[in-house]
């Protein structure tokens, strides 16, 4: 089998690319995701599956292969929805908060300016 550049070549089916991957890659893959692959279940090694796998071995592997967040548009984009209503939700209760200890000391400070002028 000819050497390929497996991490450069993406024209190249998942289901074929599993099988040009080293031995010792292979060897540590878990089995049911090499026969997901090779059945076209799946198309990328899940992200958590290759976080287990050493540094060496991981990095052996084709971009192709690998799964991320930023490899589903839609994903992305609901990951990105759901910051920024976090972050409109937290700067929301600050304000909320802050309001309400503004209106608490102007209670408080026209008790007492009414008791200091006028009840004295």
């Amino acid at each position: 089998m000819p050497a390929v550049n497996l991490a450069q070549d993406t024209t190249i089916p998942p289901e074929e690319l599993i099988d040009r991957l080293p031995r010792d890659v292979l060897d540590r893959l878990p089995p049911d995701v090499i026969e997901q692959i090779r059945d076209g279940v799946i198309d990328q090694i899940p992200e958590e599956v290759v976080d287990r796998l050493p540094a060496g071995i991981a990095d052996r592997i084709p971009e192709g292969l690998l799964a991320s967040a930023s490899a589903d548009p839609l994903l992305t984009t609901i990951l990105i929805v759901v910051g920024v209503l976090a972050i409109v939700g937290f700067l929301y209760g600050i304000v909320k908060s802050a309001f309400k200890a503004a209106l608490f000391a102007a209670v408080v400070g026209g008790g007492a300016w009414y008791w200091y002028f006028n009840i004295r």
